[in-house]
């Protein structure tokens, strides 16, 4: 399952702007530098580390608004003060502002797919995607007489999920419900199994839950015989959340504007 991208609009468009001028001001400011040098002005190289000043507070914004804080990402600009404040020569100052342009690149590329996306709550639009829309109708007799709390529930640990903010939809996930139907039990547990994982960054364990054949009325997605053990561990998430999902939408309507802010994310893991 790939990284939750599911901020829609001009949040999601802004983002994306802010995360492209990180590398461009970083090491668009030093080149400048390094091309005026090479030009025969002989201005303090401290001046051009302006740059990567901006991108480092760049940075640490795009990881203040994340719900999961990345406190390396939000120290830089700290770093970018104590490198850049002091008076350099030509040859210490570019080498030093180029590796940092560096990291601090290197850094964006973790913080986006290590501590997801900004996630907008609410999304503009009333209606699910069609594949959605089918696989909730289908499944709808199986969840009737799961409880609006119950529902509920789920509605939240898929927002977590989407949000990149693992540790909570485990704690979501891990709480206990009476009498729920087998298959949602197995989806609660695979849901929390898998942001364990992603919040400790662990690697995919040799043992790992998965839904039983008699549970494959109630899957969206169909295990297949020939899927290697990466595939049907990957395969058993995305059916364990789109099973939390159909069992929000059909018994928690105070939250189907939040699972429809999440419908992107949910239909990339359909596969369309």
């Amino acid at each position: 399952m790939s990284s939750p991208e599911i901020a829609p609009g001009p949040a999601r468009n802004n983002q994306q702007y802010l995360e492209f001028a990180i590398p461009v001001l970083s090491f668009g400011s030093t080149i400048a530098g390094i091309l005026a040098w090479g030009a025969g002005y002989e201005i303090s190289f401290q001046f051009f580390a302006l740059g990567c000043v901006v991108a480092s507070c760049l940075l640490a914004y795009l990881a203040w608004i994340r719900p999961r804080k990345d406190i390396v990402a939000l120290s830089t600009p700290l770093y970018a003060f104590i490198f850049f404040v002091v008076p350099t020569d030509f040859a210490s100052g570019a080498t030093l502002q180029l590796l940092y342009a560096l990291s601090l690149t290197l850094l964006l590329v973790r913080l986006k797919y290590r501590f997801g996306t900004v996630h907008t709550a609410v999304s503009s639009g009333k209606e699910l995607a069609v594949p959605l829309q089918d696989y909730a109708s289908r499944t709808s007799s199986a969840v009737t007489a799961v409880s609006p709390k119950t529902g509920h529930r789920a509605a939240l640990a898929i927002s977590r999920f989407t949000m990149g903010d693992y540790g909570e939809a485990a704690r979501i996930a891990g709480q206990s419900d009476a009498d729920l139907p087998g298959f949602l039990s197995r989806a609660f547990a695979i849901a929390r199994e898998h942001a364990l994982i992603l919040d400790g960054c662990l690697p995919r364990p040799g043992q790992f839950l998965t839904f039983p054949p008699e549970d494959a009325g109630v899957l969206a997605i169909p295990p297949l015989p020939e899927e290697s053990e990466e595939q049907r561990f990957d395969t058993a998430l995305d059916n364990a959340l789109l099973v939390l999902f159909t069992t929000a939408w059909n018994t928690a309507e105070a939250d189907k504007p939040h699972l429809l802010a999440c419908r992107e994310f949910l239909v990339k893991l359909l596969g369309e």
